[in-house]
């Protein structure tokens, strides 16, 4: 069999697009139509005057709605219903003595038989069609056709019918075709539609848990610091008269400490919303950037920046903007010192490789599960975002120092096994002369 004929039989339908409950209501009520031409055809019969033998023509039909019932597989009881309809309507072409009238029937039947979506009860009805008119006409001359020029060659004119209702047949099947290939497009669609939608709808869950998150996050922040500020000011508002200098100091430094803190969070809001640029025309020196970081942690914390070891040789410059690369030294000593176990150091090294300043971090605190490594530099990523978590921040910096970095052309990674954390940033190198060198800022 050749691949076009293969083609086309593949694409015929045959029934199987129907589930049994569909396909049961329909062959029933083609059954029904079945038996209701019994009594149509002896009525018929009747009223014309046909003698009692020409009505033993409805007989079989009676058989085959029978079996339409009883056979056992959907196919037979297809082709058994499918035959008995023709069946009919051959017979009431008979009874009218050919009329072409009558012959319209056959049309009636084959759109009725469409119900079943299969190709092979057309085949057997214009077989069917083919035959009998062929044989009942020369068996009843002017029983099939009530043309005079058709008793002389019924065979040709049993062809002739039969290709009209083969065209019938194929025109239908065609239409079958396009009809499914048309719904199928539509589910797609709908279903397209209706996945988008849903889609859609997650991502505004996600949108809106990570709002709450957010919120959450960000009052606990704040509110910390705000706190301080308000106490210290009343403080001062309240007993300034009765507070010597050096109490009046601390509290100054205080608010001045919570204020700093505060600025910092809004700063790493700005930064995580905003599109990082990277800039390579300017020149920074790493050590005095440190120096610069080191400097504002203690400050902010003097306990934890007394811990930082700092081994940063000079020379060593990054071809970025020193606020840049204070704001990717902070973020990350920050996180080391905020997760670092109370007796251990934190450790600022930097080394030269080829065209870029390695920048490592390191410190010994709680191991970091690998689920979290591939997340950790994700934006608002908290193990804990409850208010009592052990661990301040806004989840922000880490998500910084990668964006920061990248726009640079370099890269950030974690590292290190167990209980030991080395964050390693490859920065751009910059060679020039000392008096290009910009200062390091405090940011």
């Amino acid at each position: 069999m050749t691949q076009p004929v293969e083609h086309v039989l593949a694409a015929l339908p045959r029934g199987n697009s129907l589930d049994d409950r569909s396909w049961e209501r329909r062959h029933r009520l083609l059954l029904w139509l079945l038996v209701a031409h019994v009594p149509a055809l002896l009525v018929a019969g009747w009223l014309v005057g046909h003698s009692p033998h020409h009505l033993l023509d409805v007989a079989p039909l009676a058989i085959l709605a029978c079996a339409g019932i009883w056979l056992p597989r959907r196919g037979l009881r297809t082709g058994a219903v499918t035959l008995g309809l023709v069946m009919s309507a051959a017979a009431f072409v008979h009874l009218t003595g050919g009329a072409v009238e009558a012959h319209f029937h056959y049309f009636v039947v084959f759109g009725l038989i469409g119900l079943y979506q299969d190709w092979r009860p057309y085949l057997l009805a214009v077989c069917y069609v083919v035959v009998s008119h062929g044989l009942l006409e020369r068996l009843y001359p002017g029983g099939i056709y009530s043309d005079p020029r058709a008793l002389e060659n019924p065979w040709r004119w049993a062809m002739i019918h039969g290709g009209f209702l083969l065209a019938a047949s194929v025109g239908q099947l065609v239409l079958w075709r396009i009809v499914k290939r048309q719904r199928s497009e539509a589910r797609q669609y709908y279903t397209a539609l209706y996945e988008g939608e849903h889609a859609l709808v997650e991502q505004m869950r996600q949108a809106q848990q990570l709002k709450d998150e957010l919120i959450a996050i960000v009052g606990h922040e704040f509110r910390t610091p705000l706190t301080s500020i308000v106490g210290y000011a009343q403080t001062l508002t309240a007993r300034m008269e009765d507070m010597d200098r050096r109490a009046v100091k601390a509290s100054a430094t205080a608010i001045t400490r919570e204020a700093k803190r505060l600025t910092r969070l809004v700063a790493n809001l700005l930064a995580a919303s905003e599109e990082a640029t990277g800039d390579v025309d300017h020149v920074t020196d790493l050590a005095g950037v440190s120096d610069a970081v080191i400097g504002d942690l203690d400050e902010l914390a003097p306990a934890l920046a007394r811990r930082v070891n700092v081994s940063v040789p000079a020379g060593h410059h990054v071809a970025m903007r020193p606020e840049a690369v204070h704001q990717v030294v902070f973020n990350l000593l920050d996180n080391a010192v905020k997760f670092s176990d109370q007796a251990t150091e934190v450790g600022l090294t930097s080394r030269r490789d080829e065209q870029m300043v390695v920048l490592e971090v390191t410190n010994v605190g709680p191991e970091i599960d690998e689920a979290d490594r591939g997340r950790i530099f994700e934006a608002f990523v908290q193990a804990d975002s409850s208010d009592t978590r052990r661990y301040g921040g806004l989840g922000l910096g880490l998500h910084i120092v990668r964006k920061v970095v990248e726009a640079h052309g370099g890269r950030v990674g974690l590292f290190g096994e167990g209980p030991l954390v080395i964050f390693r940033t490859w920065l751009p190198a910059a060679q020039v002369s000392p008096q290009l060198v910009a200062p390091a800022s405090s940011a």
